[in-house]
């Protein structure tokens, strides 16, 4: 399937369709760096650019809104302290290492989208469309495998399930 994509730097490029259909976190893996201007038109009508540029910012305000919500459950309350001993402090532990591993991964998404904005031109520099292809749960893009966007599509349901709706002609 034909996917287009908004050049705005030289190589770099943003996914065009599926951007407003997943969440924050899987937008990463929409951003590419591609040497070719892809194929000049497709079926599928990009999303208008500027409103990418609001889906982005969008985004930086619901991760702001997630890393202060995991921040202020990771505070420590005196009847915290009084009854750790009474339950297992690994467990305890556990939780808080996972919710510090999301503020990381928040913080790191919030930076690369904050960049990329920057980095945005007033209009795109150009349109491309590229083939976008799944073949047991690997993500090719005109024929070449794409770690990022495979590794994404195996880990967030909302790029799952927006690909294969599209792949299977439910767009």
């Amino acid at each position: 399937m034909l996917l287009p994509f908004y050049r705005i730097k030289k190589d770099l490029w943003i996914e065009a369709y599926l951007i407003g259909r997943v969440d924050a976190l899987a937008k990463v893996g929409l951003i590419k760096s591609f040497k070719t201007s892809g194929v000049d038109n497709g079926e599928l009508k990009p999303i208008p650019y500027q409103e990418i540029k609001s889906i982005i910012s969008n985004d930086i305000k619901w991760i702001n809104d997630t890393i202060s919500d995991l921040e202020n459950g990771l505070k420590f309350r005196f009847r915290d302290y009084v009854l750790i001993p009474v339950y297992n402090p690994g467990q305890y532990m556990a939780k808080v290492n996972l919710s510090l591993m999301d503020i990381v991964t928040l913080r790191v998404t919030r930076r690369i989208y904050e960049n990329l904005l920057k980095v945005m031109p007033k209009e795109p520099l150009g349109v491309g469309w590229f083939n976008v292809a799944v073949e047991n749960d690997t993500v090719f893009i005109d024929g070449v495998y794409d770690e990022a966007l495979t590794n994404t599509y195996t880990n967030n349901e909302s790029l799952r399930r927006a690909l294969m709706e599209l792949l299977s002609g439910n767009h």
